[in-house]
Formats: C-alpha cells, structure tokens, sequence
C-alpha cells in the first residue's frame, strides 16, 4: 500500500517529536519547573509550601497544569516508573504527541483555506507545504514537547479554532470553541489577549451569527468558574488566580521587577527568532493577510495578542510561543497570493526558494534541538551526574549560580539526588582542600561567565579537576549562533577530581 505524503510527514513528526522529547532534558524557563513541576510535587509529596516558589504564596498561578502533572506522575509510580528524568520525558512525549494531534485536527479543518483560485494543480502542493511546515519546522518540535502553559495553551486554542473554522460547524463545534477556549486560558491567561482579537473580530465580521458567541462566552465563563474552583481547591482557600496574577504582575509592577524591554521587543524577536528567513516570511504574510484578508479570525487573533503583550513592559521571548503554532497558515496563505497574482513561473520559483530555505534551516536546526537539553542545559548536567554517579557520594562544589541543582537559590527537588551534597564557594581561591570531603566524589561547577572573569582557568586542572560535561558541547554552541541564539556566558561545565 503507497503511503500518502500526509502519512509521511505524520509519522516523521512523531519520530522527530519522540527524539526531541527524550533529549530534551529540562526547560526552557524556569517557570516550566518551578511552577509546574515542584508545584505538582506539593501533591505528590516532595515538597512542602515552604519549597515553592513566591508565586505559590501569592497564589497568582493557574494549577490545572499542576494537577494534571502530579495525577500522571503518580500514576508513572503505580505502574513502577520512578525516576523523575523518566517522568519528566513521559510528560514531554504526552505533551508532543497531544500536540500533534492538535496541528493535524487543525490542519485537517482549516486546510480549505490555503487552495489557490486559479492553480488549482498546484492545491497538492499547498497542502504538503502546510502540513509539513505546521508539524516540521524546525522550532515546532522542541516547543512543541515542552510541558509548558505555553505549550499547552497553545494546543487547546488549536483545537478550539479548528473547532469553530469546521466546514460542517453545528451547535456542538461551537460549544466546544468555547471550552478548548476556556481550557487553554486555564493554561496560560496571557491568551486572553488573542481571545480579545477574536471577539473583535466577531463583532466586527460575524455578528449576524452573535448567538454563536454567546454560547462560545457562555462556556468559556463556566470553565473559568471551573478554574476558580481548581486553583480554590490546589491553594486550600478561595482564590480567583487570574486576578491575584493582574494585582501582583500588572497593580504591583512585580513583573517589572524581572525586566522591563522596550515596545517594539518582540517585532525584534519575530524578526530574528525564528531565523531571519522566516521572520521576513512572517511579516510579509502578516502584511498580506492585513491587506488581502483582513475578514480572516487569525489575523485579528495574532495582532492583538502581539500587540497586547507589547503594552505589557516586562517581555520575553516564550509569551510568544503560543501563537507559533500558526505562523504556518499565514506562510501558505501567502503563498497562495503569489499564485493568484503573478505568474505561476515565478510564483513557483519564489515559493521553491522560501521553501528550500526552511528545509534547510530545518534541516540544520531540527537535529540540534532534537538532541540538546533544554534551555541552557542545566538539567544535562544533573542528569549527567544521576546516570554516572547513581548510589556514590556525591560533593559538588559549586561556584554562585552555577549549581544546576538550585541556579536560582530554590533547589530543584523533583530532580535532586539524595547523594548529591553541596558545597557553595564564592571564588576560586575557595576551591582547595577545605572543599573537598574524603570518601565522596567531588565535582565543581562553574560557568562561562565565571571562567572568563578568572585569569587563571588553567589552576582548575592543576587540582586535579578533568571536564567531564558541558551544558551545551561547543559545535552546538557555534550553530546555535544561528539558531536559538543562545547565551555562552550561561554554559555551565561539570569537573571531576580524579584521583
């Protein structure tokens, strides 16, 4: 039986998303950990509230997420999966397969939108294009197994537009927009801001059909009631989290505390993120769909979420990522422009070209990130040291904010090893005799930023200390220039005292 390009393109992603979840140790953010994963530990049982981060305490955190992470970590321990690097790639290959289901319900529902008017033999090509481009991108994977509330946001905002974008849309599509909507806002309530554009556009464009969006209100209200009572429950008092998260965040100026980045912050990052490639792909097919189809949901979605999230003055690059996901309907749509505008030689020949340059950014970026820790690393090196040193002593030394156990002084719980024991130094005349212990293995960890500082790196072998583990390995580090830009002043490397 010959396989359909579809099927190919399918099973490709669940391979490549399979690799990448194994891989892909850790987080991109500390919020990914922190107020997901050790919040789930309070209901699992190794933590207690005084573990948890501020955001516990200020109980500004939505806990589906939370919930759902400790339900299927203890269901892991029942079938007698105990180690949490398991644990954790199990949730990342949930996160990634759900995903998939996700990209091919939506592509499968919104498909119709892309074939071109006037070369319709060239419809095929559109929709392989599509779907590859939704599935196989070369950032959709690695975002795509984080167990993020970005990730998973995203996932039901799909599932919700898919909903209501159905060619054979009935009453009970439309209650099901509503609560995928819900859902996702349960996530991550930053995606309010693409709901506002949604019902703009409802007004604006579809109000003949306002009972449809009251149905869609109406239960999208009786999922947010639904999370009140969650997040009542998880804190162990009422609590309303979306507004505890605006008075701290937004009244209190607590997120300023973190950062604040200038307005045009992320049409910086749209632009050189995704590789400079894409970001001119994108913006061109923004521009067109401004133009061309401004009747469109989506367009009205992404430009509100983006420039909602440009008022806000603390930014980041990951309040992005939900909207991700999409980019690849404006790329096709924009595409199927130039089919309808100019001639199809040309049209062809711009398309073959935008379209060898992505598989070959792809083609490059997909292995680096389908075989790299997350983020900085970190949690490779705590892996590390779990898989080589399981059952021995265990003494790291550890220069500030360099422990990958604790980078930010709250330790890592749900990763720690019980013989692992710290030792803190604040600089390198500290690592001498007085910090090693007899009868334990001692390790030292340092960054790069540290290391450039200190005229003197080459002491750290004179003591007998051999690198045994680099956060990111340093061909990676020369690609990621070109691919995620990451920071080399954060890379984190791993000594170990040989006898």
């Amino acid at each position: 039986m010959k396989l359909s390009v579809k099927s190919i393109i399918i099973f490709l992603s669940v391979v490549v998303f399979t690799i990448t979840a194994y891989n892909s140790i850790g987080f991109f953010h500390a919020d990914e950990h922190y107020q997901i994963i050790e919040f789930a530990g309070l209901k699992v049982g190794w933590n207690t509230p005084k573990d948890l981060v501020w955001e516990y305490h200020t109980q500004i955190r939505p806990t589906l997420q939370p919930i759902i992470a400790s339900g299927l970590i203890s269901t892991f321990k029942f079938f007698g999966i105990s180690d949490p690097y398991t644990h954790s790639f199990l949730l990342r290959e949930i996160t990634g397969l759900l995903l998939i289901f996700a990209l091919v319900f939506f592509f499968n529902n919104t498909k119709r939108f892309i074939p071109s008017s006037k070369q319709l033999q060239s419809s095929k090509l559109l929709e392989s294009l599509y779907l590859g481009f939704l599935l196989l991108i070369w950032y959709v994977p690695y975002l795509g197994v984080r167990f993020s509330s970005e990730t998973w946001s995203a996932i039901f905002l799909l599932f919700a537009m898919g909903c209501f974008c159905s060619e054979n849309k009935n009453r009970k599509k439309i209650l099901l927009t509503g609560l995928f909507f819900g859902i996702s806002f349960l996530f991550r309530f930053q995606i309010l801001f693409a709901l506002v554009g949604f019902g703009i556009w409802f007004l604006i464009f579809n109000r003949k059909n306002w009972k449809e969006l009251l149905q869609i209100i109406t239960v999208f209200l009786l999922v947010f009631c639904l999370g009140i009572a969650i997040d009542s429950s998880f804190y162990g008092k009422f609590t309303i989290s979306v507004w505890n998260y605006f008075d701290q965040n937004i009244l209190q100026h607590k997120a300023a505390n973190f950062g604040e980045l200038p307005w045009d912050y992320y049409l910086n990052r749209l632009f050189h993120l995704p590789t400079k490639l894409i970001g001119t792909l994108f913006f061109l097919s923004i521009a067109s769909a401004l133009i061309f189809r401004i009747k469109s949901p989506f367009i009205w979605m992404i430009l509100s979420f983006i420039l909602l999230h440009m008022l806000v003055s603390h930014k980041e690059e990951r309040f992005l990522f939900p909207i991700a996901f999409f980019f690849p309907l404006f790329f096709v749509q924009f595409f199927q422009l130039l089919l309808d505008t100019i001639p199809k030689k040309i049209a062809l020949t711009l398309i073959g070209l935008t379209s060898l340059g992505i598989l070959t950014t792809s083609v490059v970026g997909l292995p680096i990130l389908a075989t790299s820790s997350a983020g900085l690393g970190r949690n490779g090196i705590t892996h590390f040291i779990h898989q080589n040193y399981k059952g021995k002593p265990v003494n790291l030394i550890a220069m500030p904010f360099s422990n990958p156990y604790a980078p930010w002084f709250l330790n890592e719980r749900f990763y720690l090893d019980k013989n692992v024991s710290f030792t803190p130094i604040d600089q390198f005349e500290q690592l001498d005799s007085n910090a090693l212990k007899k009868d334990s293995i001692n390790l030292f960890v340092t960054t790069q930023r540290i290391l450039d500082d200190y005229p003197h790196k080459e002491n750290i072998r004179k003591l007998g200390f051999k690198l045994v583990k680099q956060s990111v390995p340093a061909y990676q580090l020369k690609m990621d220039y070109f691919i995620r830009e990451i920071d080399d002043q954060s890379v984190t490397y791993l000594y170990e005292l040989k006898k």
